[in-house]
């Protein structure tokens, strides 16, 4: 390990008791600017209305900003957006994007077409695309998004996957390019009802209308998940090799075939993804999906980006934080919302030194280190997977 004479950083460590394979990326070597470590995402879901000249600096610090699609196109958007982009030109706008829903809208439009048109013509474009169950019942996600149908006549439903394509495309170009890529929420192996609503819906599942429902049906599952992939093949066919490209969901972190037309990959709850058993699985795969091959890069590099909307417990923004030191991604502080207020924590790592190290085995201590300009980071786990300690240690407390 190298070790220079700095000024001293804090030590900063954490030791928890909760909870429940491939080399990271060096940093790419043609980046628009310096990067600066830890690199973060701004994950903003409701409106910018009330932002002020504080909450814009602050947002400004981050590389890329995640908000839903409509906010990003919306008029009322743009002096919040600009005044970022004038602070940093190089952050990127990413529109969050419900990938198989739509929003149910109420009767009473006028609000939509003067402040968020993208989502009343949203829903236009794809009402005739609504998913239906066996008793003829809509297939609701969440109380307020109908599912959508990836299968038409037998096949992928390649009109809805051109409608969505189409209606982006228009908006880009009313706007001037507003967004510099899309988080798509979120590809998934079955269809996902939310417990409020999948109790309350008469009949089963049936995308393709052969009366069989889609857990029992092979062929309808393989349409389901070819639908994702297309769609995300079209995203890219329509918009270049630099459009970025997040995806939310199991599929991305397995799936190589998706993953190639990916950018980054949103780790929202992570580490502990409903898929997950305990917190190094989280973390090993999200160092695992960052080898170089796995995902698309734009713009020189991947985009993946690690958040838990329970930061405010056990440390999960500081742990966020780490890992994304340790994978070369990127992290978001959430306390209890999806709502941007600030940054809390502050570490200066400098720039890496190498890849990260996994040292000790799964039954026994395992622990993942990363050498970085002013310190290092190292997470450390129990054989049961739990986290043992994770800290960022500053260069003038490491052992000569």
């Amino acid at each position: 390990m190298h070790h220079r004479t700095i000024t001293a950083l804090p030590f900063l460590a954490v030791l928890v008791a909760c909870g429940v394979n491939g080399p990271s990326n060096d940093p790419p070597s043609t980046p628009s600017k310096a990067r600066a470590y830890p690199e973060k995402a701004v994950y903003h879901a409701t409106s910018f209305a009330e932002w002020d000249d504080a909450k814009i600096q602050e947002a400004a610090k981050a590389t890329i900003m995640i908000a839903p699609t409509e906010r990003c196109f919306a008029a009322e958007s743009q002096r919040v957006l600009e005044a970022i982009h004038r602070i940093n030109p190089d952050l990127q706008v990413i529109g969050y994007h419900l990938l198989m829903g739509a929003n149910r809208l109420y009767p009473d439009t006028t609000y939509l077409r003067t402040t968020l048109p993208y989502a009343l013509d949203h829903y236009n474009a794809v009402r005739d695309d609504w998913a239906w169950s066996t008793a003829g019942d809509t297939v609701l996600i969440w109380p307020d998004i109908v599912f959508l149908n990836p299968i038409k006549n037998g096949a992928i439903n390649r009109d809805l996957i051109n409608k969505t394509v189409n209606l982006i495309a228009k908006y880009q170009a009313r706007s001037g390019s507003a967004i510099d890529g899309m988080m798509h929420d979120y590809f998934m192996d079955a269809p996902y009802l939310n417990p409020s609503v999948a109790d309350d819906m008469v009949g089963e599942v049936d995308f393709d209308g052969d009366d069989v429902a889609f857990g029992s049906d092979p062929d309808e599952k393989a349409l389901f998940m070819q639908f994702q992939i297309e769609y995300a093949r079209a995203i890219r066919d329509r918009f270049g090799p630099d459009f970025i490209q997040i995806g939310n969901g199991r599929p991305p972190q397995e799936m190589a075939e998706l993953a190639a037309l990916l950018d980054g990959i949103l780790y929202e709850l992570y580490p502990n993804n409903p898929w997950f058993k305990t917190d190094r699985d989280g973390l090993l795969r999200l160092i695992e999906n960052q080898a170089d091959g796995y995902l698309h890069k734009a713009k020189g590099r991947t985009w993946s980006v690690c958040t838990n909307q329970h930061g405010h417990l056990y440390g999960n923004n500081m742990f966020c934080l780490l890992s994304s030191l340790l994978a070369g991604c990127m992290y978001t502080e959430l306390r209890g919302q999806y709502s941007f207020s600030s940054w809390t924590i502050d570490i200066e790592p400098g720039r890496p030194l190498g890849a990260a190290i996994i040292e000790g085995k799964l039954d026994s201590m395992l622990t993942v280190g990363r050498a970085f300009d002013r310190g290092e980071v190292r997470i450390s786990f129990y054989p049961t997977g739990r986290r043992e300690e994770y800290a960022f240690q500053a260069l003038d407390s490491l052992p000569r």
